[in-house]
């Protein structure tokens, strides 16, 4: 990492943060905190959507499961997202929009009880601790392997990271963060093509890629000519029929849209269902594209580097090996952006 790279990632992150403080001012009712007024415009929620789907360790253990498996997991982000997403926004957050409530747990609490309403809020809680913790060590792996960090180094950007955000989340609510999450989700937009791009002239384009794999062996001595084909997974035991695999992945993706609180309150904050609807499509839209690109990247690292031995550090290996000065430091703003 050069000057320029830091400067990048100081400019685009922090800028982000401070907007975020920015926002927090003069936040004064419940309605403001959890649903930012209802007054978020479908873009906004959208763009929020999409930051909120797609996390640091998305980037790293998605890449890493396509180099092992091939791309069945794009089911997940592809007929799973858009099932999912369409049954929440035009069916079943609506009820709670009309009714006032602000949170899942709340309409749950209206159906079923207290007892429904306090088991959906630890299940979120102990749901969101698990996967800050995966976020965490990813951004430690990416901040060590790829930034080339110490790692107090890297363990001290972390905290001061998950500090600053907590800071504009706990003080400005929903708004300060569908705000920034847009500005965040632009960063990963653009650090996900000029990733994307480096890997695809690296392997040589798709024909090139094709042609290597096909000298690949996987870890039984199959070739991996067909790691590109969503239905050559089998299970680890290669006895499950690659079919209900996919049905699998469309089932959890559908409960994470329908489900997750992180979702479900930033579609409440919609200034309208009209608003509600149009950004769970379009936070969807442009959601796909990141993970089946950085799916992608799996695959073309396999052909990059067919006997690695550790998938889960392939992500930060090729943005190390393939981006030149400033597209490195976008990279790893949008990396910390997902983070953050």
């Amino acid at each position: 990492m050069t000057g320029v790279d830091w400067l990048i990632v100081l400019v685009l992150n922090g800028g982000v943060i401070a907007y975020g403080i920015w926002l927090a001012r003069g936040i004064k009712t419940s309605s403001e905190w959890f649903l930012g007024k209802r007054a978020l415009v479908w873009w906004v929620v959208g763009l929020s959507m999409l930051a909120t789907n797609v996390d640091n360790a998305d980037l790293v253990s998605l890449t890493g499961t396509t180099y092992k498996e091939g791309l069945h997991i794009i089911t997940v982000h592809t007929f799973g997202a858009a099932i999912g997403a369409v049954l929440a926004a035009f069916f079943i957050v609506p009820a709670m929009f009309r009714a006032g409530f602000y949170t899942n747990a709340e309409y749950l609490e209206s159906r079923y009880g207290v007892t429904t309403r306090v088991l959906s809020a630890l299940i979120q809680i102990q749901y969101r601790t698990s996967m800050l913790g995966l976020m965490v060590w990813s951004a430690y792996l990416l901040l060590t392997g790829l930034v080339g960090l110490s790692p107090l180094l890297a363990w001290t950007l972390i905290v001061l990271m998950v500090i600053l955000s907590a800071i504009y989340t706990a003080w400005g609510g929903l708004r300060s963060v569908a705000l920034t999450d847009a500005c965040q989700g632009v960063i990963m937009l653009i650090a996900m093509v000029v990733i994307f791009c480096a890997v695809w002239n690296a392997a040589g384009g798709w024909s090139a890629m094709l042609e290597k794999l096909k000298t690949v062996s996987d870890s039984g001595g199959a070739p991996a000519g067909d790691l590109p084909h969503i239905g050559r997974y089998h299970g680890d035991a290669g006895t499950t029929p690659s079919i209900l695999i996919i049905i699998g992945w469309v089932i959890i993706s559908s409960g994470y849209w329908i489900v997750n609180h992180t979702q479900t309150m930033r579609l409440l904050g919609s200034r309208s269902l009209w608003d509600m609807k149009m950004a769970a499509v379009f936070g969807v839209a442009l959601s796909m594209p990141i993970m089946v690109g950085c799916a992608m990247l799996g695959v073309f690292g396999r052909a990059l580097y067919p006997d690695f031995a550790q998938p889960d550090q392939l992500y930060p290996l090729m943005a190390d090996t393939y981006l030149g000065v400033g597209l490195k430091g976008l990279v790893v703003a949008g990396i910390l952006a997902a983070a953050i």
